[in-house]
């Protein structure tokens, strides 16, 4: 018997070091390897279906097999096979495309070809310690040819044992590799990469690729099951999804598609989605911003270019004209599509608009194009219960000059006060619906300069409040209002303080003289700034300072609560707590992003409402409590001026006498029955329930007795007695 001829010989390398760059740099992920020998064993399969006319479809087929004791993935197919000749060309002189010389014979089907032995084929060595290829051509008296490479430049080729026309590639995984020794691995890849190869893909005596991509079938050839169970099966999805877009252009580029809208679970990611992109029916990449648009990542679904090569980068994407007019077409389709059922069928928009409007709204801020076509369609939940648009807003809700002013609410339950009074006074209100609203608000008023939003517990607006009622004044030269503030301040534990640089409160002072030794007992000890409390200043210290100065000290007060007493035009309403609007939208935004609750917002005002029978019971009850206090005051008050006066009889006696002495004691004795008047005057204001008129009396009789008795003392002093 004949010996065979083995032939050795060292690969054609067209570019120095080839392999390190074909490890390295050509393919990011390994698990390429396997998709690329998938497409060349389609490739084979096509070209022999068109170059062999008794080559039936049933024996169309690639079958791949994973030995485990070896270590080794083996992937057969039934094309066209190749010749030793063929061999030495396509394999051994790598970046010879094979495809580029088919396709210039058969120019005709050159979209069936989606790959060529060439640099693909060389991906296995990223995994492999050694790489063999058994095929047996088409050709009448073909002969088997067998390569072998362990991944140096050197090969062995000699005859081979494949005894049907076809191509079986054996890859011996590496050390670094025995993660694809693993058969829920292979069948991950293969689902991942070749789901929609045109011909079976057998594995472990399966089928496990689902062959038809549907976006390759006209729309009107689909049933809304077929796109529901396309979906599920492609996701691995148990719900149906909210809605489609099916994609069909052939100029001025190639692309097929369906994007799917799924249904939002919870907080939605904005920036993982599963929009694939495939080439000519193989897996290529996935989330690919620089060709799907970002706020169409939260989408699902596929998008099929042929023109994409396999190997595609992200640099490729970014500089191809073409895959930016792709970009935009996707953009536009989905747009127009939106405006048609916003016109054709107003109901099953805004259905659509419950399920989807995150979608919408990400990609109204993050897409000026999107954001052109879209506008006019933007729709908002009113608390009328329907869904209007920004036009339908403004002819609702009352003008306000030049700019509407667009009032929403977070919740119907929690803010259900302020959604009362706005609907009272003829405001119409929107709710948030998404997470997304608040920046939404935000890009909208950068786009209309026309329009602001507010939210209905950011600030009162003016038509809701008697700005006409007339307050008046109670023998303490203060209002209802002032007293209130005083109240809630005080019931909140809320220290209000005026707070001065020393250079300001100079300043202060130059404008109120008179108020700095009035002042000096009420200021706290700070080293770098003047820190008056000003509710721990009396009533008649605050009556001595006068109105102007008490309103300039009130406007260097800062709190995280700050207390306004207003009379709203709805009784019903006591109180209600308002937020900055910008802080508050700032202070949502911040905590969306991440996910956090940072707890409530500081600063923010309590609004009391001092038409409120509440509020005015409080004002009542709060004067009761100060009369009885005032009456305790008054009744200390005036024992203690008694024994000032019984100790001043005491003394009198110890006068020393004479003329002048005579004149003094006459005075002082006068002065006695004053003081003693105005006792009894107070304890009859006393009697009769008048206890701050009494306070008053009995304080100037107290002044009145201590300056006696301090004179007397004097005298006393001066002239040596002993008292």
């Amino acid at each position: 018997m004949a010996e065979k001829k083995i032939e050795k010989g060292s690969l054609s390398i067209h570019t120095e070091n080839i392999f390190p760059i074909i490890k390295q740099w050509l393919y990011s992920e390994h698990d390429i390897f396997l998709r690329e020998l998938i497409s060349n064993a389609v490739d084979a399969i096509n070209k022999r279906k068109y170059a062999d006319p008794e080559f039936k479809e049933e024996d169309m087929k690639i079958e791949v097999k994973l030995d485990t004791k070896k270590n080794a993935i083996e992937v057969s197919d039934t094309g066209i096979g190749m010749t030793a000749e063929e061999i030495k060309k396509y394999i051994n002189q790598i970046a010879f495309s094979g495809a580029e010389e088919f396709v210039s014979k058969f120019k005709d089907v050159q979209n069936s070809i989606i790959g060529h032995f060439g640099l693909g084929f060389y991906s296995t060595f990223m995994v492999a310690k050694k790489v063999t290829i058994d095929s047996l051509s088409y050709l009448p008296d073909s002969v088997p040819a067998y390569w072998e490479c362990d991944g140096s430049t050197d090969y062995i080729m000699k005859e081979g044992k494949r005894k049907n026309v076809g191509t079986t590639v054996t890859v011996y995984l590496n050390e670094d590799s025995l993660i694809y020794a693993d058969e829920g691995k292979i069948q991950e890849i293969l689902e991942k990469y070749c789901n929609f190869t045109p011909w079976p893909i057998m594995f472990k005596g399966k089928q496990v690729n689902m062959k038809e991509a549907l976006w390759n079938r006209r729309p009107q050839e689909i049933t809304e099951e077929e796109y529901k169970e396309f979906y599920k099966k492609l996701f691995h999805d148990w719900e149906d999804p909210v809605f489609w877009i099916h994609l069909n252009v052939d100029f001025p580029f190639n692309l097929k598609g369906i994007l799917y809208f799924p249904k939002l679970r919870n907080e939605p990611d904005f920036f993982k989605g599963e929009v694939k992109l495939y080439c000519n029916n193989v897996f290529v990449a996935d989330n690919l911003e620089e060709l799907i648009p970002e706020f169409l990542l939260l989408l699902k679904g596929g998008i099929d270019i042929p023109d994409i090569p396999l190997n595609v980068s992200r640099s490729f994407l970014q500089n191809d004209a073409q895959v930016q007019k792709i970009s935009r077409y996707i953009v536009k389709k989905v747009a127009d599509r939106f405006n048609e059922i916003f016109k054709e069928d107003r109901k099953k928009y805004e259905k659509l608009w419950k399920d989807i409007n995150a979608f919408i709204k990400f990609g109204l801020i993050k897409d000026d194009d999107f954001f052109e076509a879209m506008k006019d369609i933007i729709l908002f939940k009113s608390a009328s219960g329907d869904y209007i648009t920004l036009e339908e807003y403004k002819t609702r809700n009352k003008s306000e000059g030049d700019k509407t002013r667009i009032w929403y609410a977070s919740s119907e339950d929690t803010q259900v006060t302020y959604l009362k009074l706005m609907k009272e006074q003829g405001f119409e209100v929107i709710f948030q619906d998404s997470p997304l609203d608040n920046h939404l608000y935000q890009h909208l008023e950068y786009k209309f300069d026309n329009i602001e939003f507010v939210r209905v517990d950011s600030e009162l607006n003016d038509l809701l409040i008697n700005k006409d009622k007339k307050e008046l004044v109670d023998l303490e030269n203060r209002t209802d209002s002032e007293k209130l503030t005083e109240i809630f301040y005080r019931a909140l534990g809320q220290n209000v303080e005026a707070s001065f640089s020393k250079e300001s409160y100079g300043d202060f002072l130059k404008k109120h003289p008179l108020a700095a030794n009035i002042l000096a007992p009420y200021i706290k000890n700070d080293e770098d700034r003047i820190i008056i409390r000003l509710y721990d200043i009396p009533p008649a210290v605050r009556e001595q300072l006068g109105k102007s100065t008490l309103d300039d000290l009130f406007d260097h007060v800062y709190t995280e609560l700050k207390v306004e007493v207003k009379s709203l035009k709805t009784p019903e309403i006591p109180s209600m707590i308002v937020f900055n609007e910008f802080m508050r939208r700032w202070h949502d935004m911040e905590s969306f992003v991440h996910n956090a609750n940072p707890g409530m917002l500081k600063p923010h005002t309590l609004v009391v409402n001092q038409e409120n029978p509440i509020i005015k019971k409080i004002l009542e009850l709060d004067a009761a409590g100060k009369k009885e206090e005032v009456k305790g005051q008054v009744s200390a008050m005036m024992d203690g001026v008694k024994t000032v006066i019984e100790e001043n009889k005491k003394l009198l006696p110890r006068l020393p006498r004479g003329k002048e002495g005579a004149q003094v004691i006459e005075q002082i004795k006068a002065d006695f029955a004053t003081v003693d008047a105005a006792v009894v005057e107070a304890q009859g204001l006393y009697d009769n329930g008048s206890f701050m008129d009494a306070l008053n009396k009995i304080n100037a009789a107290k002044e009145k007795a201590e300056s006696l008795n301090a004179e007397i003392k004097e005298v006393l002093t001066k002239a040596r007695i002993r008292f």
